[in-house]
């Protein structure tokens, strides 16, 4: 609605460019980008993120290896890939990470891989899952229904 977007000006702030170092073409964004390209850029090679954290992905729509962002400087795909081993010398979208409300997150954790086994909701944070009855030292697979 409108009324969450004026909620939220201000406290998502990047600005991206088609070259390493700072160079090149240059866009500045408040909300998501869903293709880099629709701005006719060819790729983002460096980042700064000046408020709020954001997630860029490899690919548009939000596809592909997604990396998180938070406030400071990316000046090449080093910074934002950090030793995840993973490497893209690129990405083609990005949205902000809007904080979550905890009356609307879901979680539910399951002690099987697919989504099988013994599983447990949650909805608040829980400083140990041994505590609440979680007999596991391991999660083996997660489903977020909802939030973040």
């Amino acid at each position: 609605t409108n009324s969450e977007a004026m909620d939220t000006l201000g406290q998502y702030k990047i600005t991206v460019w088609e070259e390493e170092s700072f160079q090149g073409k240059r866009c500045e964004f408040l909300m998501e980008c869903p293709s880099i390209m629709e701005r006719s850029f060819r790729k983002i090679r460096s980042i700064k993120v000046e408020s709020g954290p954001w997630v860029g992905f490899e690919y548009p729509e939000y596809q592909g290896q997604q990396f998180i962002l938070e406030k400071g400087d990316y000046p090449r795909w080093e910074a934002w890939s950090g030793n995840s081993g993973y490497r893209t010398e690129h990405l083609l979208s990005f949205r902000p990470i809007k904080c979550a409300n905890h009356n609307d997150s879901k979680v539910i954790l399951y002690e099987a891989e697919n989504f099988q086994g013994r599983k447990f909701e949650l909805s608040d944070d829980y400083p140990s899952l041994q505590a609440m009855g979680w007999g596991n030292k391991e999660v083996a697979s997660i489903k977020v229904n909802a939030g973040a």
